[in-house]
């Protein structure tokens, strides 16, 4: 299972350059000449910002899949979105936090899905138990292990 702590978020606006130019994951382009624009990484990550929260994520059930969300991943996630199916959430069930991934089967039929093969999925039984918090837009993960933690304190 994995647990979701609240991160505290500066509201103003955080300015990186972007290099509007793909990289290529594969073989190297000829480098080009590329002039940085300035992004608002905060308008990115933040869309709805009286509604949209960073969480860090501590557990391994979402490790593996297509989310890309690893323990101590830091989440965007838009309480004002509406979730759909197939959407990463965070939910609250049976008065608990979790990350997972809002799947529905069938016309009445919803489950709350892991991407680690290794954990249950949960079924929604007892839909009064169930709330979706928010839906998860973002992931910041680290390619650096140490650094993110280091930077990012929770109060």
């Amino acid at each position: 299972m994995c647990e979701v702590v609240l991160v505290p978020v500066s509201r103003k606006p955080v300015w990186l350059l972007l290099f509007d130019s793909l990289v290529p994951a594969g073989f190297p382009s000829p480098a080009e000449d590329h002039r940085g624009v300035k992004l608002d990484l905060n308008r990115l990550l933040l869309p709805h910002p009286d509604s949209t929260y960073l969480v860090r994520v501590m557990g391994d059930s979402m490790t593996g899949g297509e989310s890309g969300i690893r323990d101590g991943a830091l989440l965007a996630v838009d309480c004002q979105l509406e979730a759909q199916p197939d959407d990463v959430v965070v939910a609250m069930l049976e008065g608990g936090f979790t990350v997972k991934r809002l799947v529905k089967r069938g016309p009445e039929a919803w489950f709350l899905v892991p991407d680690n093969p290794c954990y249950p999925e949960v079924r929604i039984t007892e839909p009064d138990l169930f709330t979706v918090w928010g839906v998860v837009t973002h992931v910041v993960t680290e390619t650096r292990r140490g650094r993110l933690s280091s930077h990012v304190r929770v109060s």
